[in-house]
């Protein structure tokens, strides 16, 4: 296994404490990060500058995500972009974000969003390109739960799971119940921990659905049974990567908080 972070993460940090990039992706890679993961506008805005840095320090791109709005737009081919793109940068997966429920008529927007996921699936098997799904924290999204999530595995055929660790938190649903779920399917992990308290003054809170409110925070410091799954990883032979994320984590703070996830992941995997 190999330890990715949002690119996103990190540009935001960097801004927030006036640093070069490059400079803060080269002090990551010394703590044991080797992979990007990223969205495809920002490897369509940053791929000059960020192609000669990840050449530098040898880093690779582990995945890419990105938004379509099938509900909205049935017919649209965004999708084909984001993948052509993933390929171009050497993705090792793509992860698709079908929409929300939007029009009133959720029957009729889960049907958009299913045909949907399995076209940019078929699309990502002429260009050899895995195409994932995750369990999304977001309320309006019908794959913000296990049973939503496997509503779409069991609809689409070669679709892959990337398990986000912290999105089951959403509805209080065990993370290791779900990793059993989905075990089989899994092609990439997203490492995002929880805390039930504020960590840093800029931390945004995400609510879930009974009202109360979880915060971001470095892996391996929140409730989030992670050392668990990696173990459950190890186990079962992964051959994927694992990817710290840090969305909601205040800017200020974030660049610290990847560093930090980043050597705790090194150590738990050497162990």
């Amino acid at each position: 296994m190999k330890i990715a972070a949002f690119y996103e993460n990190i540009v935001d940090g960097a801004k927030a404490e006036g640093r070069r990039t490059e400079e803060v992706l080269s002090g990551l890679h010394e703590a044991g990060m080797e992979m990007l993961y990223l969205t495809p506008d920002s490897w369509k805005r940053d791929r000059t500058e960020l192609s000669g840095a990840m050449e530098k320090l040898d880093l690779s791109i582990e995945g890419m995500h990105g938004f379509c709005d099938f509900p909205a737009d049935p017919g649209t081919l965004r999708y084909q972009e984001m993948i052509d793109l993933a390929v171009e940068a050497g993705a090792r997966n793509f992860l698709i974000i079908p929409g929300m429920f939007s029009s009133g008529n959720t029957s009729l927007d889960l049907e958009r969003m299913v045909d949907g996921v399995r076209r940019a699936a078929e699309y990502g098997r002429k260009r050899n390109m895995p195409v994932l799904m995750e369990d999304f924290d977001g309320l309006l999204a019908p794959y913000n739960c296990a049973a939503g999530l496997k509503y779409f595995m069991d609809r689409v055929e070669g679709l892959e799971c990337a398990f986000d660790t912290g999105n089951f938190a959403a509805f209080r649903e065990d993370e290791l119940a779900a990793f059993s779920l989905f075990a089989d399917r899994i092609r990439t992990v997203h490492l995002k921990d929880r805390a039930l308290v504020r960590r840093h003054e800029g931390d945004t809170p995400f609510i879930c659905a009974d009202g109360k409110p979880v915060f971001a925070c470095t892996v391996g410091t929140g409730y989030i049974r992670i050392s668990e799954i990696l173990n459950l990883l190890k186990q079962r032979n992964y051959g994927g990567n694992v990817i710290a994320e840090h969305y909601a984590c205040d800017p200020r703070y974030v660049l610290g908080d990847i560093e930090a996830s980043v050597r705790w992941l090194k150590r738990q995997l050497a162990s």
